[in-house]
């Protein structure tokens, strides 16, 4: 009988204490792929136009960056379910761009972009 109630008890401490810790790291999870999100719709918020050379012997196009559309980087990171900016898209755009490139490189870029978006001026809030 004391063997049973011992092993109780022991299953409740490990299942508490197991508990803490996914909690823990879902507290963490919550930005995980934040830059990476951040970065692709970076990418895919720019704008391109293709010029075509004038090549006799082989035909051939160049893309010239135009800048970066911010309200496709707001649709972006919104289907993406990330904290977007209602106040100033341009703003929003160049915070996020400052913010990728402090959090590159670094240990933990999703943890490191987030705070620094959320040290910004910027109200953000996620839309569902």
């Amino acid at each position: 009988m004391i063997n049973n109630s011992a092993m109780l008890l022991w299953l409740i401490l490990l299942s508490g204490c197991a508990g803490n810790e996914l909690s823990i790291a879902n507290n963490q999870g919550n930005n995980r792929g934040y830059f990476a999100d951040a970065t692709q719709c970076s990418q895919s918020s720019m704008r391109k136009e293709q010029i075509l050379l004038p090549n006799p012997g082989a035909a051939g196009a160049i893309e010239i960056p135009l800048g970066y559309d911010p309200d496709l980087f707001i649709v972006c990171m919104e289907h993406a379910g990330r904290p977007v900016s209602r106040a100033d898209l341009t703003e929003y755009l160049n915070v996020s761009t400052i913010c990728l490139d402090e959090a590159r490189g670094a240990e933990n870029p999703d943890e490191d972009y987030a705070n620094c978006v959320k040290r910004s001026d910027l109200s953000v809030e996620i839309l569902k």
